[in-house]
């Protein structure tokens, strides 16, 4: 039987208030479980490194700012991105369905007093932002013009 099972068996039958470790034996079970910890806990940093990651505007086409005029079909105040869907008119006439994604909820309601009401279904709005690089009907937002002619910018 090895000494660490040894110890444990003994503490098993005597209790653990009644076990005597030396110091030394003492001190190396404790950086052995330091140890331990440690390399748990850069284990699970490692593993969730992406989630710390950001995808930021890299799919979107920063160097152009578009903008299109529709009527909100969808507003989700979610997080992690409040999400608009609009349906837009194109060149041809048809009815598109643009998604338009903003900061969070926390953010829009601190900089921008938003809240879940500010965009209901049926409102025409105008919508400024990066399209998509694979050119989709996806846009970062980063204003947007209501019927009323408010702005609401920094989104």
């Amino acid at each position: 039987m090895g000494y660490f099972k040894q110890l444990s068996f003994a503490a098993g039958i005597l209790g653990k208030r009644d076990l005597k470790i030396d110091p030394p034996i003492l001190e190396a079970l404790e950086m052995k479980k330091l140890a331990l910890c440690l390399v748990i806990t850069f284990a699970a940093l490692l593993v969730s490194a992406p989630l710390f990651a950001h995808h930021g505007e890299a799919n979107y086409d920063t160097d152009k700012v578009v903008s299109v005029k529709g009527t909100v079909s969808d507003f989700e105040f979610i997080n992690p991105h409040t999400l608009i869907t609009l349906d837009v008119k194109n060149d041809k006439g048809e009815i598109e369905k643009w998604s338009c994604e903003a900061r969070s909820p926390g953010m829009l309601v601190r900089v921008g007093g938003w809240d879940k009401n500010t965009l209901k279904p049926g409102d025409v709005i105008t919508v400024f932002g990066y399209r998509a690089k694979n050119g989709s009907t996806v846009m970062r937002l980063q204003k947007l013009t209501l019927a009323d002619g408010t702005v609401k910018d920094n989104l």
